[in-house]
């Protein structure tokens, strides 16, 4: 069993917002994904956690509630609360994807992220031109000229002008998604908009050449309003790949 130390704010690179149990679910969730939990250790007991972090056992016992959820650990009333095998986590949760790349920027995370990605944004590109309504073309146009002018307020990287800019990305790769018309993507989008949030926001962080990253994704756009499917697929592709690409030069290696 591991016991509390002063230390714990060690592995929080942001400052940690929202309720006090948002706030210990985070700092507990982040010792996990760190490691200095592993998979089957046992948390210490809730007498040492509710006094490390001076709160009640209410309070401990909802935080710990919120990280079951995400299936990082299991409590048991014989073996108390265990982390859970690295299998059983909730990969796709945004607070998990989050505080994994906070404990460390891991360039198989953001690998991982890509290559989901790459396997099936390409083709909902490819769909979205082959099959996409008029109206859906209207909501991607409208959604690139959102993107185009967050990320012109993004130039100072603020972070409230980064999470604009990224938010606005997200919309963009989302109507795309809708677009395609594939009840299956359109569900798999709506499943991993935490992966594709917290990519878009590590994208925007890493943003030194704003006005080439704009013309990827105006390629794209370009591509499916003219019904330009191998086209849209490809530029989707490129810009996927080059989202990917400049991200893991500020990645280390697992």
């Amino acid at each position: 069993m591991h016991d509390v130390h002063e230390g714990e704010l060690m592995f929080e690179r942001e400052p940690i917002v929202g309720n006090i149990t948002t706030q210990i679910a985070k700092i507990i969730g982040m010792r996990v994904v760190s490691g200095e939990f592993a998979p089957g250790d046992a948390l210490p007991v809730e007498s040492e956690l509710c006094s490390a972090y001076g709160v009640s056992r209410t309070t401990l016992r909802e935080a710990i509630k919120q990280l079951a959820g995400k299936r990082l650990i299991a409590v048991s009333p014989k073996i108390g609360t265990r982390v859970l095998p690295f299998s059983d986590w909730n990969l796709l949760d945004r607070d998990v994807l989050a505080w994994r790349l906070n404990a460390q920027f891991d360039s198989k995370i953001v690998e991982d992220i890509f290559e989901m990605r790459i396997c099936f944004e390409p083709r909902a590109s490819f769909l979205a031109a082959r099959h996409g309504k008029e109206e859906s073309f209207q909501i991607i146009e409208r959604r690139y000229l959102e993107l185009s002018a967050a990320r012109s307020q993004a130039a100072p990287h603020g972070a409230a002008d980064i999470r604009a800019a990224a938010d606005a990305n997200l919309e963009f790769h989302l109507a795309i998604i809708t677009a395609s018309q594939n009840g299956m993507f359109i569900t798999i989008g709506n499943a991993i908009k935490a992966a594709l949030r917290v990519s878009s926001e590590m994208m925007q962080r890493q943003a030194a050449q704003p006005s080439e990253d704009l013309e990827l994704h105006d390629a794209v756009r370009r591509h499916i309003v003219a019904r330009e499917a191998e086209a849209a697929s490809a530029a989707m592709t490129r810009l996927l790949e080059s989202s990917r690409d400049r991200i893991l030069r500020y990645t280390i290696a697992p």
